[in-house]
């Protein structure tokens, strides 16, 4: 294997808008998340890349079967002159509490073998993924997240009336039950939680408005919220919610979130958005204070602080600056070896 500093390399990564990332990469097309007959196709795609290609992009983010997860695992029972240079990003896994753990744990073990970096999404990772997993705390690095939402979507969302309520969205990992107590404290504000999650519920009460949105309808009802809160499940071994509440806050709302995982490398509490622990009481508190009209200049002032650091720095452009040096480190590394 001859590989220098900046070579290309193969991935099921399509960051292919950024034109320094598309000129280096070979794209492993995937479809979006299907069944058993689409992950298969791209583990097989993934292997025959493996043998063609010196290095490879690989995330942990696709779909329940964990496809290039599994392409990793067998990749690492070749023979290491066989093996590429293997980068692994994206959320990984939070740990399976039943039957499957072990075999994920024994999955990524063999993985482990394949992968020169994992790449996570917050600090506290850095120590909690090699914890959780067994793997050697030097191949782990941090690469900070960004926000999604682009001048054509806030267009296409339309220009909706401001509001008065308080907006919740997303099903990954989110815990709605202390958000809808909090809600039934304040029955003079109307609160709307687009997800699934609470679909369960025959008691709503008459404040609050559930239901899955499509993504035109999702931006439009955060555009025009007057909060928004990200309500992530505690106790993760992972970070969750990043792009929600960046786009909020590059919305310019003031945004609540639990304290979890990765929320401290995104947020300045208090300065760009408010960190609570989660609990009823958290939530109601920190939501008088939002709707308190003498807070209104110091709202202002932490919405436009919020968009100003969002932009400048956890852009698109900015993650993908930090994944490349991720990857010359990788590949520099291997080289020297």
């Amino acid at each position: 294997m001859v590989v220098q500093p900046t070579s290309p390399f193969a991935t099921t990564v399509d960051y292919l808008s950024d034109p320094r990332f598309a000129a280096r990469t070979r794209l492993v097309r995937r479809p979006p998340p299907g069944n058993l007959q689409d992950a298969a196709g791209i583990f097989g795609r993934i292997l025959q890349a493996a043998l063609k290609e010196d290095v490879l992009l690989l995330t942990s983010s696709w779909g329940r079967l964990h496809p290039d997860v599994l392409a990793a695992a067998a990749i690492g029972l070749w023979p290491a002159r066989w093996r590429p240079i293997v980068v692994l990003m994206g959320c990984m896994w939070e740990p399976n509490n039943g039957f499957r753990r072990p075999l994920e744990k024994f999955i990524l073990k063999l993985a482990d073998r394949a992968v020169n970096r994992y790449v996570v999404q917050s600090t506290e990772e850095l120590s909690v993924f090699p914890e959780t997993w067994g793997v050697d705390p030097a191949k782990v690095r941090f690469c900070p997240f960004f926000f999604s939402f682009t001048p054509e979507d806030v267009e296409a969302a339309g220009n909706g009336p401001e509001g008065d309520y308080v907006f919740a969205g997303g099903n990954s990992h989110r815990d709605y039950e202390p958000l809808l107590a909090a809600a039934r404290c304040m029955p003079e504000r109307r609160f709307v939680f687009a997800t699934h999650l609470l679909d369960h519920h025959n008691d709503l009460p008459p404040n609050v408005q559930v239901g899955l949105v499509p993504h035109r309808r999702f931006v439009s009802l955060m555009r025009a919220a007057a909060t928004t809160i990200v309500p992530i499940r505690r106790g993760l071994r992972r970070a969750v919610g990043q792009q929600t509440y960046l786009n909020a806050m590059w919305l310019g709302k003031p945004t609540i979130v639990t304290d979890t995982l990765g929320v401290r490398d995104h947020v300045q509490h208090g300065q760009t958005a408010f960190i609570v622990d989660g609990t009823p009481e958290s939530y109601v508190e920190t939501l008088r204070w939002v709707f308190d009209p003498r807070n209104r200049q110091e709202i202002k002032r932490l919405g436009n602080n919020a968009r100003r650091v969002v932009q400048e720095h956890f852009s698109f452009e900015k993650h993908i600056a930090r994944l490349l040096k991720i990857m010359d480190e990788a590949i520099y590394e291997s080289a020297r070896d």
